[in-house]
């Protein structure tokens, strides 16, 4: 497939997936049931006061492709923290849906994975794959894999997270990322994966994917290849400049109890806050391993040029060499339009597509929409941009205030994205309804999208 020009956009319905009371939602995440294409899971932040970034995750489920939604509320067996968040979703081969969040309070922080057995309406209380109750340690950004393939390790769940700093840390902020924690008993802080051979009952004890030493990491990604190799992708950066600064890949081959390394690309972290912006961003990465052929993708958000653009790298070999970066987005190059937020996903056929927030259609570079692309060469080159959302949205409306003031909004550090052979299903959140921050979808024929 060919880069080419910016498309006309058709005509894509979107439609809300949260209908509630709740104040504001972002942060989503989807899975698509590899037993029932007509089930999809998805989960977010459902806030009680923006004002005071007071929040839980609740979770939603769909029984006819994503073209209505269910609200399941929020998840059960964490009344007794002050915090959940971070939620990530996935469904094993089989049809179970698994969902992992973090939880905190007080001295308490740990990561935590529930299942459902009826595809997304009820859920069961929470197992543990990692609780610190001392207080040297902060458990942050989960993010979750299950095996699908038909190897010995089928149904596997691997689950990496940052383990930081514990007292200073400020939950779901990247800028609050304490590199040097205190270690606790045998674990050492850094990035770590922990394992689960039994459904999610129980987990292994999580082992260093890598080591904080003088710098930092956040935004681990696993993901699982055709022989049931582990990979987990994740952006380091400068301890004292908070810059991101490269994208690493890792891989096992003994199910994530050994790793190698490989780095991917160096990146020109986008800041804090983009131009004409309030609301925080990072470049957190987004990663996807195709079930066809074992190619991989990571994407990112770099600015690299005069604004914020999404570049992809691909590798054909199992994560030992990656190509140069290659532009996902085709606006003009240096227009000072941001692109950020990525979502990758590869569909069974190995199309891989990419969603992310995209300000190209404002001249003010300040509303945002969704856009879409897919590439049919391993994430090579890129095809026609498509526009999703049905209208630009503000991000300024009734946006939560992290710290309580004005000068710091929230819209979410990601967006979330489910495909098949013929459907793609991005999940983001935005304004269009024109007074808070709800959770929408589009069911996206994968034929238009060529």
């Amino acid at each position: 497939m060919q880069a080419a020009a910016v498309a006309p956009a058709p005509h894509f319905g979107n439609v809300l997936v949260s209908h509630d009371s709740f104040l504001a939602h972002s942060e989503p995440a989807i899975a698509e049931n590899p037993a029932n294409h007509r089930n999809l899971v998805a989960g977010s932040k459902f806030f009680t006061d923006p004002s005071t970034y007071q929040f839980k995750i609740g979770t939603y489920y769909s029984r006819d492709g994503g073209h209505s939604w269910h609200a399941s509320g929020l998840l059960p067996g964490f009344e007794a923290y002050s915090v959940t968040s971070d939620i990530s979703v996935a469904f094993s081969k089989t049809g179970v849906a698994y969902v992992c969040v973090l939880a905190a309070g007080g001295n308490r922080s740990g990561i935590f994975v529930s299942h459902s057995d009826d595809g997304g309406k009820t859920w069961s209380n929470p197992a543990t794959v990692f609780l610190d109750t001392t207080g040297a340690t902060f458990s942050d950004k989960p993010w979750m894999a299950v095996d699908q393939t038909t190897t010995a390790s089928a149904g596997a769940i691997y689950v990496a997270w940052n383990l930081d700093g514990g007292s200073d840390h400020d939950a779901g902020s990247p800028d609050a990322v304490t590199p040097r924690a205190q270690r606790l008993g045998s674990v050492k802080p850094g990035i770590v994966l922990a394992r689960s051979t039994d459904g999610g009952k129980t987990f292994t004890p999580p082992t260093l994917v890598q080591d904080f030493g003088q710098g930092g990491a956040i935004g681990a990604i696993p993901a699982v290849g055709t022989q049931g190799q582990v990979y987990v992708a994740y952006v380091t950066f400068d301890a004292s400049t908070g810059a991101v600064d490269h994208i690493e890949v890792v891989r096992s081959a003994d199910h994530g109890q050994t790793f190698m390394y490989s780095l991917v690309h160096t990146v020109h972290g986008i800041p804090n806050h983009l131009g004409t912006s309030t609301f925080r961003s990072l470049s957190l990465p987004t990663f996807a391993v195709s079930s066809k052929d074992g190619s991989m993708v990571v994407a990112w958000a770099d600015e690299g040029s005069r604004d914020a653009d999404i570049l992809a790298s691909t590798s054909r070999d199992g994560g030992t060499t990656w190509s140069p970066s290659t532009r996902v987005n085709h606006d003009r190059l240096n227009n000072g339009k941001d692109q950020f937020q990525p979502a990758l996903a590869v569909a069974p056929n190995g199309i891989y597509t990419c969603a992310w927030f995209d300000r190209r259609h404002d001249p003010n570079n300040r509303l945002i929409d969704e856009e879409i692309a897919q590439s049919s060469d391993g994430g090579i080159t890129w095809g026609h941009n498509f526009r999703v959302t049905a209208k630009s949205w503000d991000p300024s409306i009734d946006a939560p205030l992290p710290e309580g003031k004005p000068s710091n909004t929230f819209i979410g550090d990601y967006q979330a994205l489910a495909v098949d052979n013929t459907t793609v299903h991005p999940l983001w959140n935005d304004t269009q309804n024109g007074h808070a921050q709800e959770i929408e979808t589009a069911v996206l024929p994968e034929t238009r999208l060529r």
